[in-house]
């Protein structure tokens, strides 16, 4: 065989592989039981995602960074142009992964089923393996964007393009398709050397994926944490976390059918103090008894080591530790029955040269307060 007939030979290999992924792509897209991709507007943030239905509830899974600010409104947008507002229920900024929920009574398409993740475990990826993104925009018009496989790591899939079509920013959150498969979600296009960074699916089932399987708790809706009568929205966002992820539940809007109760935080007391810090009065005993320890008092050189190793820990170490201390109200009211009410009262102290600021420190005293008795209610089946 010449030379010019192998290339032929690759060329044609090529071009029909394309056209068997487009073709697959293409079906993804306009299956008659697919919602198809969604665009997102939070503020100046573009990007795309795909709605999967929980019941009467439509959850639009995205990256993280296209909707930055949780308790804002999220616009989304279908092929047809149809409109739907919603909410960020969900937001893991570490793996650039959310879910956006949208408010009941949703004219946007929202049709899939949450796919199994499993298949990815026994998956082989090697240079050739193609894969496929759909972008839309309300008009209606759709672009097939192919891909192939360019390394990775265990949580995330790196692809190039396969031909001229461009990868796009707004992009971001797109569903990125192995044959019919959900593989990933788009989380960063780097136009400089043409690479595109996919979260991989069987992470983000990890993550979410028992919330749509029914297999945690029931669902709740919500109102918040609240501070002298007002909602507090980043205490509120926090706890939102704990309920989706440490307890499985899924958060759904006022009057909604698959409810089964009403949760409710109220902060009554919180406040800060010093305390001496217990490891300084240590060093401090050590530095003073260097001279008169047995195991060195005979040696000038071991006395002057003991000190100065006390001196140099005691520059670093603080006099004080701060302490945290919140007093929390829980409520919960299940669908039918009376309401119950608990108090928490935690103190948690910062841990010296600790990396988290204080502001961290005051959501992790507020989690461990409401974390301890809303636990405790939910596990004895206050919200069944």
């Amino acid at each position: 065989m010449s030379k010019r007939q192998g290339a032929g030979g690759a060329r044609r290999r090529r071009r029909n592989a394309a056209a068997g992924l487009t073709a697959v792509a293409m079906a993804w897209a306009a299956a008659p039981a697919a919602g198809g991709p969604l665009e997102l507007r939070q503020g100046s943030e573009v990007g795309a995602g795909t709605g999967f239905v929980r019941g009467d509830q439509c959850h639009v899974l995205t990256a993280a960074h296209v909707v930055p600010d949780d308790a804002g409104e999220v616009v989304v947008l279908d092929r047809s142009g149809a409109r739907a507002i919603g909410q960020v229920s969900y937001s893991n900024p570490v793996y650039d992964v959310a879910l956006v929920t949208l408010q009941p009574g949703f004219a946007v398409a929202c049709k899939e089923r949450w796919p199994d993740g499993a298949w990815m475990a026994a998956a082989t990826w090697r240079p050739g393996t193609e894969l496929a993104a759909v972008r839309h925009t309300p008009n209606g018009r759709e672009t097939v964007i192919l891909l192939r496989w360019a390394g990775g790591t265990q949580d995330t899939l790196t692809l190039a393009r396969t031909d001229n079509m461009e990868i796009r920013s707004a992009d971001s959150g797109s569903a990125v398709m192995r044959g019919e498969q959900l593989a990933g979600i788009i989380t960063k296009v780097d136009t400089a050397v043409d690479r595109v960074e996919v979260l991989r699916f069987d992470l983000i089932d990890r993550l979410l994926g028992e919330r749509f399987r029914g297999t945690g708790g029931g669902a709740v809706v919500f109102d918040g944490v609240f501070n002298r009568g007002r909602r507090h929205e980043v205490w509120s966002n926090y706890i939102t976390a704990w309920l989706t992820e440490d307890q499985q539940r899924a958060i759904v809007a006022a009057g909604s059918p698959d409810a089964r109760c009403r949760i409710r935080g109220e902060v009554l007391d919180w406040s800060q103090r010093n305390v001496p810090n217990p490891r300084h009065a240590d060093l401090q005993q050590t530095l003073a008894g260097c001279k008169g320890n047995l195991l060195v008092r005979n040696s000038k050189t071991l006395v002057q080591m003991c000190e100065n190793n006390a001196r140099g820990e005691l520059k670093s170490t603080p006099r004080h530790l701060r302490v945290h201390a919140v007093q929390l109200k829980v409520e919960v009211t299940p669908t039918r029955g009376a309401t119950q009410s608990r108090l928490s009262t935690v103190e948690l102290t910062e841990p010296a040269g600790a990396a988290a600021s204080r502001a961290d420190m005051a959501l992790q005293t507020l989690q461990s307060a409401f974390g301890q008795v809303a636990g405790e209610m939910l596990d004895a089946g206050a919200c069944p």
